[in-house]
């Protein structure tokens, strides 16, 4: 269904624009989440690098970039580019549980 005649027959419909205003409130309720994620593993970045745990500072990087990829999708507006179309967006959580991390890495990232 295309965006234009959804958000028309929202508009016209017998609760007027809340359910507009729903929808845009959950967009943007969904958009905080990922930034916040996006904050914890970068806070949890530069808490390794301050203690020097590379390895672990260096996993982190790695998953940081490529939630940017997810987010920002295969084609960005300028260029198509393979590597986002099969990026995962992951949290610390995600990450611990897919093996990516140890439960000691994972006890160290998560206490910020």
């Amino acid at each position: 269904m295309n965006d234009k005649y959804f958000k028309n027959r929202i508009e016209n419909s017998p609760l007027e624009s809340a359910g507009l205003k729903l929808l845009d409130a959950q967009r943007e309720l969904i958009s905080q989440e990922y930034e916040i994620e996006i904050l914890r593993i970068k806070a949890a970045k530069y808490k390794a690098f301050f203690f020097r745990e590379s390895d672990i500072a260096i996993k982190l990087q790695k998953q940081e970039e490529e939630n940017t990829d997810a987010l920002i999708g295969e084609f960005d507006g300028f260029c198509w580019l393979s590597r986002r179309a099969f990026a995962v967006f992951r949290t610390l959580e995600d990450m611990y549980d897919e093996g990516l991390l140890t439960e000691d890495e994972y006890n160290k990232c998560r206490i910020i």
